[in-house]
């Protein structure tokens, strides 16, 4: 991704409810082929703990949207995962470790979780409309 996302585009989407949220990634990640992750420098990637029975892994569509987590994950930065390698690799490995997705969370943490196979399906049919 070449591009800065603008502050009040970043905020807007921000402001947007879970699903719409859910919703923005799916196209934008399908468009771009590529998704976002928090990761340190030994690329071991954010898994967020909410609750003793569900984690799940961070998603966004853009590098910015990541970056604004700087200041609640300060050892963190974002890495790129290319959507061949996400769909083929990540979501079955998720699924096989019992974690979830978690959709472009925003700052005020609310977010869409869902299956990592769910997910997969939703890309791969949103997948098939650009073929």
């Amino acid at each position: 991704m070449s591009y800065h996302m603008h502050p009040k585009q970043l905020e807007n989407v921000f402001a947007l409810t879970s699903k719409q949220r859910y919703e923005h990634f799916i196209l934008k990640v399908c468009d771009w082929e590529e998704l976002w992750i928090l990761e340190d420098n030994n690329k071991d990637f954010l898994i967020i703990t909410p609750q003793e029975d569900l984690a799940y892994l961070p998603v966004w569509p853009h590098a910015d949207y990541a970056l604004a987590f700087h200041e609640i994950y300060p050892s963190l930065k974002p890495s790129r995962v290319e959507l061949d390698s996400f769909l083929e690799t990540w979501l079955p490995n998720l699924n096989n470790d019992g974690l979830k997705v978690g959709v472009l969370p925003n700052l005020g943490t609310t977010v869409w979780i869902i299956d990592p196979l769910d997910l997969k399906a939703e890309l791969e049919n949103e997948l098939q409309q650009y073929e």
